[in-house]
């Protein structure tokens, strides 16, 4: 999700409203810390033009330099996809045998497609449980691509039995992330893990406490980041809990201490609760322990 969108919504900020929120909070430990920076990286690989076109085989690289652990790590791409769907839904599965783990990682908002599927606010019933609804453009992100990188994965788990399933992307491709995530799980890989970084909402309540009673959900914020923000609590969308705020400044060494876990769909101690949306606190959106897309390339390109 960009800079224009949040431009034509600022205005309807006013109409957000507070649900009640839990109180529950703690910091993270070191292992935790270790863990979101590391995987906070292959997010930032799925913006690099060669990560999402290269072929099956090449070794993850960042050309914007932040992602050296996954480059140490050798990681290899198994699947990549972009440019092929009307939502312009853009990523890699890749097979990193250093950490034993297949991680499928989906691009932000880079294209025209891309911002159109960010504002497709209707709501859609994804079929995974009853009464459940997904915010539609997040939805068909996943479902048009759903089924070759479902093929890919089970042919990739049954090579490698032992691996465990991460799915990773930052804004819109975070958004997208939970709900491959979600869908995962329930096509026989429930300990699938998850890590969206700086999301936006995506599900009605009854969506989000099925996803959340699901576990394995890493959801992260920064400061006042707006993009969290939308779609806005008054049109019914809420989050997937927890939370975990990172409260540091920009370009600055996350510590423990700066990363608070806080439950609730809606938990007004974070980032929902520091105040309106507003453009000025864009910056705060590319900061998730990394410049989480660095490697964005320039310009507006209806194709990617």
């Amino acid at each position: 999700m960009r800079f224009s969108i949040l431009s034509v919504l600022s205005a309807l900020s006013a109409l957000g409203h507070a649900l009640p929120n839990k109180l529950q909070t703690r910091d993270i430990s070191a292992d935790e810390l270790s863990e979101f920076k590391f995987w906070v990286q292959y997010a930032a690989a799925a913006y690099c033009y060669d990560s999402y076109t290269a072929k099956a085989g090449s070794k993850l690289a960042c050309s914007a330099g932040n992602c050296p652990d996954v480059e140490a790590a050798g990681a290899t791409i198994v699947y990549d996809f972009s440019n092929t769907t009307l939502t312009d839904t853009a990523g890699f599965v890749a097979l990193d045998n250093t950490n034993k783990a297949i991680v499928l990682s989906f691009r932000g908002s880079y294209s025209i497609r891309n911002w159109l599927a960010d504002v497709d606010f209707p709501y859609t019933d994804p079929g995974l449980c009853d009464g459940c609804e997904a915010e539609m453009g997040f939805w068909n992100s996943w479902a048009f691509v759903k089924d070759p990188i479902s093929k890919v994965l089970t042919e990739t788990i049954a090579s490698n039995p032992d691996y465990e399933l991460v799915v990773v992307g930052h804004s819109l491709g975070a958004g997208i992330a939970t709900l491959a995530a979600a869908d995962l799980r329930g096509m026989g890989h429930p300990s699938t893990k998850m890590y969206a970084f700086a999301s936006p909402r995506l599900a009605n309540p009854a969506l989000a406490d099925y996803i959340t009673a699901q576990g394995n959900n890493y959801r992260f914020t920064h400061t006042n980041d707006p993009v969290p923000k939308l779609p806005l609590l008054a049109m019914g969308y809420v989050h997937v809990s927890p939370e975990y705020w990172i409260t540091s400044g920009d370009n600055v060494t996350v510590t423990t201490s700066d990363v608070q876990k806080l439950e609730g769909t809606v938990n007004l101690n974070g980032n929902t609760g520091t105040g309106a949306l507003l453009i000025s606190d864009i910056p705060a959106h590319h900061w998730y322990f990394e410049q989480a897309d660095g490697c964005l390339g320039a310009g507006l390109p209806f194709r990617a």
